[in-house]
């Protein structure tokens, strides 16, 4: 490593910290910035696509859980549930726990379809990561799993 470089790395902890929140916010937004077609093609509303990542994160939902969670009416919740099971990217069945209430859960479309979404950028990450050189693959397998770690 050349004296500039060194000169370069962070001295202390903090300074370590500060790269580090400096750069994984850098990586976010270069990710978010990869090719929004696939986003833009969606023939969905943001209320929508809000139900649908709140499914994708909860599984399943009562309509109450998905209306607090939004911060939105019932009736409103409603609505956007009708037209997504239309789409077929919803369904509804019993509660397993108590069969007098109704769930909401994705579908194998509606699943597919956020995978989909975020798959596009596990593939350009991929291809970043394949142009790393042996070490800085190492290096970056060794940081990965420390902050995996943390979740």
């Amino acid at each position: 490593m050349s004296q500039s470089a060194e000169a370069a790395l962070p001295s202390t902890s903090t300074e370590w910290h500060n790269s580090l929140r400096e750069q994984v916010s850098s990586l976010v937004h270069l990710i978010a910035l990869t090719d929004p077609q696939p986003w833009m093609n969606l023939d969905l509303t943001m209320p929508q696509f809000k139900v649908l990542l709140l499914l994708w994160h909860l599984r399943r939902a009562r309509v109450g859980v998905l209306a607090e969670k939004l911060g939105v009416h019932l009736s409103t919740i409603g609505g956007i549930l009708d037209r997504l099971v239309e789409a077929g990217f919803v369904c509804r069945e019993d509660d397993a726990e108590d069969r007098r209430l109704v769930v909401s859960r994705l579908t194998d479309k509606g699943e597919a379809m956020l995978v989909r979404l975020y798959d596009g950028r596990v593939t350009e990450m991929n291809d970043r990561i394949e142009r790393l050189s042996g070490d800085e693959a190492a290096a970056l397998d060794s940081g990965l799993k420390a902050l995996l770690a943390q979740w």
